[in-house]
């Protein structure tokens, strides 16, 4: 086998394009007859939708079409969980939902004609905080998935409303501990900062179907989804992606596509919608916060015997990848430590926030973040120092993980004593820890 690349690098295909300022973005295309859209979002966060009026709208000179959920075939959308409407139609979930779009001959005129829509509502009881939302008082977001859905607004996920993990005994894990650590721990929702936020500019074709630039990261979902929302088959639905411009997940799945596609089909004209940063900020998906209770046993000499852990995840409004992020946190929580005894149950929540999505180690970091929190204290517990107590309890091949599966290949032991040496940890004063 030649290894002769391994090892050496190389540039970027796009390197000089990138730092000299040549690379096209969706921001930056015009197409002949393009126009420019602006989207209506949400100024409620919980509420009903009494009735849109854009006929004022329409009437502004330079408005060529309005798009309402009544232009698409199916306004229904959700990578996993399918209930997040494109556009929103009878009820608004979080401030900052797309009610309308409006393809004006200027970007000066789409911002104007957004302002004369008049939309209705009747607003409702908002949660913001997941442990809030379990409650059984809670204002119910989604009222029509009810049992198949969500049970109050714990999102169902496989059928049952909490995931729950179990590997050996935990009951006689804490039972043989001389320790016990519980602590609360939560991740707060982040928020990416793209240097391009959401774009998408769509022609219509006359042969029939659309041709989308856009800048999400994940071209083949888009267009199933699209053909789904649109009407159209498969082959009548071409994507592509000029270049990302940041994606960090929060582009990893469907966003605004649908919406231009409806509206470019109606006025028959190529439409682009480059979100501002604002409109990206408020419409856009954060990582998913997380609440987390673990309760760790662990022998007087620093061996670990048993963990016990609660995830509580916030979804946002609509589900999408969420169950994604909940089932890593359920698998991986444990982290790289041998605890024959283990326990968890996670829950997926809705919130009249904007929904979670990807963002930096997908259901991975906020997991990782309580674990390790939890390594510190145990270790300060028990008076060791807090590398040499994970060196303890970290996984060898032949032990097996928190999900039972046997371990192979496990290379956290060589990659704590690379970092204990290089950071020459213990060498000197006590600040080195």
């Amino acid at each position: 086998m030649n290894f002769a690349e391994v090892g050496k690098r190389r540039p970027r295909t796009d390197a000089e394009q990138q730092v000299t300022g040549q690379v096209l973005y969706v921001g930056d295309m015009h197409l002949p007859g393009m126009l420019h859209a602006r989207g209506l979002l949400s100024s409620e966060h919980h509420a009903r939708i009494v009735s849109i009026d854009t006929s004022r709208a329409e009437r502004l000179p330079g408005v060529r079409g309005v798009a309402t959920a009544r232009d698409l075939a199916d306004n229904v959308t959700g990578q996993i969980v399918k209930e997040q409407p494109i556009f929103a139609d009878t009820k608004v979930r979080y401030r900052g939902e797309i009610v309308a779009l409006v393809a004006a001959d200027t970007e000066e005129i789409a911002h104007a004609a957004v302002e004369l829509i008049d939309v209705k509502y009747e607003p409702l009881p908002a949660v913001f905080d997941a442990r809030e939302a379990m409650k059984p008082d809670a204002p119910i977001i989604h009222e029509e998935g009810q049992e198949k859905l969500c049970k109050g607004n714990r999102i169902m996920v496989f059928g049952h409303d909490c995931l729950q993990q179990i590997h050996g005994d935990v009951d006689k894990g804490f039972a043989e501990a001389d320790i016990i650590v519980e602590e609360t721990i939560s991740t707060s929702g982040q928020r990416s900062v793209p240097i391009e936020p959401h774009a998408c500019l769509v022609r219509p074709e006359a042969v029939g179907g659309v041709t989308v630039w856009s800048n999400t990261q994940v071209p083949f979902m888009v267009s199933g989804t699209l053909a789904q929302a649109l009407g159209l088959p498969l082959n009548k639905v071409r994507v592509i992606v000029p270049a990302v411009g940041g994606g960090f997940g929060q582009k990893g799945q469907m966003t605004i596509e649908p919406n231009v596609a409806a509206l470019a089909l109606k006025v028959r004209r190529p439409v682009r919608w480059a979100m501002s940063m604002h409109d990206n900020m408020v419409y856009g998906s954060t990582k998913a916060p997380h609440y987390m209770t673990f309760k760790l046993g662990l022998k007087r000499d620093g061996t670990l015997t048993a963990i016990h852990r609660t995830h509580i995840s916030n979804a946002g409004a609509y589900g999408s990848t969420a169950c994604i992020s909940s089932g890593k946190a359920a698998m991986i929580g444990s982290g790289t430590y041998r605890i024959p005894n283990q326990s968890a149950e996670v829950w997926t929540v809705y919130t009249n926030t904007s929904q979670s999505a990807p963002f930096r180690g997908f259901g991975m970091s906020q997991p990782s973040v309580a674990i390790e929190t939890m390594m510190d204290i145990a270790a300060r517990r028990v008076g060791m120092d807090p590398l040499e107590f994970r060196l303890r309890n970290a996984l060898v091949d032949g032990d097996r993980c928190g999900t039972g599966q046997v371990m192979h290949s496990v290379g956290i032991t060589a990659c704590l004593e690379k970092v204990k040496m290089m950071a020459r940890w213990g060498v000197g004063t006590s600040d080195s820890r």
